[in-house]
């Protein structure tokens, strides 16, 4: 159960992402050939490949978060000391936290209101969460991993900045996700290793 949990964190919004692009990709080429060659086309493609997009930009949404690759500006936070700096990561991960439970609330409602009104699709009789459970599914895997993030900080807290920011993921156990090339993953190893020899590492 526990291996299965920590294969899970690493590869979850990976293979999602994969899996949604994929989707995306077919249905946008099959609307292309129908249209182009047959001179007709599927009334729902074009819908559902839209509806894929939205999965796949709030799917990022974990990754990012769990690998501290959201757009951040640094040049104010390194004039100060590293002891400040962490308290401020800190500080923007939890108010981001904040930010996240927010927004996980308020799409929440708005899919309760959508099933209790039971709106649809316009091409299909499906209901309208098909896209606002995106929202819902983006915004838990924020909050689920932003309380990883903070736990890592906190964990970490004496340990240098380049580890304790985790710029990447690289510092987990396991950042290696599960189609990612062999050769890669070892040259990833190195560079790790290379900075612990530094002092930049753990």
């Amino acid at each position: 159960m526990k291996k299965c949990i920590s294969w899970l964190d690493v590869n979850f919004e990976p293979l999602a992402m994969v899996s949604l692009f994929s989707i995306m990709f077919f249905l946008i080429v099959i609307q292309v050939i129908l249209r182009f060659v047959f001179k007709t086309g599927l009334s729902w493609g074009e819908e559902i490949a839209r509806i894929m997009f939205v999965w796949l930009s709030f799917v990022t949404f974990g990754y990012l978060t769990r690998n501290n690759r959201h757009v951040r500006i640094g040049f104010l936070r390194e004039r100060f000391p590293e002891s400040i700096q962490k308290i401020l990561l800190v500080v923007c991960d939890l108010l981001f936290l904040f930010f996240s439970f927010y927004a996980f609330k308020a799409v929440l409602l708005l899919c309760l209101q959508t099933a209790r009104f039971e709106d649809k699709l316009v091409t299909l009789p499906i209901s309208s969460n098909l896209l606002y459970l995106s929202g819902l599914i983006g915004f838990a895997l924020m909050l689920i991993r932003g309380i990883q993030v903070i736990g890592w900080k906190i964990t970490h807290w004496k340990d240098s900045l380049v580890v304790f920011e985790n710029y990447d993921g690289k510092y987990y156990k396991n950042n290696h996700i599960c189609f990612m090339p062999q050769q890669l993953k070892e040259v990833d190893k190195m560079k790790i290793e290379a900075e612990s020899k530094l002092g930049l590492g753990e």
